[in-house]
């Protein structure tokens, strides 16, 4: 049973991802500053656990890495957005989390992005743990925290009220400015100001989605 999950569980999941990309209208906000950074070199994205699967199917192919955790569900979505050109980085902050980052670093040290769920994979739902953070300030890479809605959604009774987008909605992105993280700066106090950014992020993103953030 568990062989079969993941070996189909993937390829199901992959196929639905593009069935949403391909049957929904996508919405960039404010997405010109981002990409002028990112012209300049690997940036570390931010964005709810909750919201995963949103960015799977516009960033696809680009061989951006993305922390999962070592569970079995990480272990699923791990091959579902390999399938999409992205790069797995396994590790969370509860399991493999040095190695996670060394290999987030090493990632972004080739000059590509780095993709984190901060408050993932266990929560508490929308608290940033500073793995993100410790990422950015080791590397130079601005943060660039991304608020993600689902006009379309189906929602799960889990610690994060997961969401799967529906085809045949929209996906509204709302970007917010680039976080610099210095050598000196308090990891408290930067873990909380990207947590105030992503509430006021995501908020915007549901609003503009029509939907009431669980």
């Amino acid at each position: 049973m568990r062989n079969g999950l993941l070996r189909w569980g993937p390829v199901v999941g992959a196929g639905y991802l593009w069935l949403v990309g391909a049957t929904s209208r996508i919405e960039h906000r404010g997405r010109q500053p981002v990409d002028a950074v990112r012209a300049q070199g690997p940036v570390v994205w931010a964005f709810w656990h909750n919201r995963l699967l949103g960015p799977v199917v516009p960033y696809r192919g680009q061989g951006i890495g993305v922390v999962i955790s070592r569970s079995r569900d990480g272990e699923l979505i791990a091959e579902a957005v390999r399938r999409f050109g992205y790069v797995p980085l396994r590790g969370s902050s509860t399991r493999g989390g040095v190695a996670a980052l060394k290999a987030a670093l090493d990632h972004l040290g080739r000059g590509r992005d780095v993709a984190f769920t901060p408050d993932g994979p266990r929560g508490p739902r929308y608290r940033v743990q500073p793995g993100v953070v410790v990422a950015a300030r080791r590397s130079g890479a601005p943060i660039v925290p991304v608020g993600i809605g689902f006009s379309r959604r189906a929602v799960f009774r889990s610690w994060d009220r997961f969401q799967v987008p529906l085809p045949f909605g929209r996906i509204h992105y709302v970007y917010g400015s680039p976080l610099r993280i210095a050598p000196g700066d308090d990891l408290r106090e930067a873990c909380r100001m990207l947590e105030i950014e992503l509430v006021r992020l995501t908020e915007r993103a549901d609003a503009r989605a029509g939907v009431v953030s669980p």
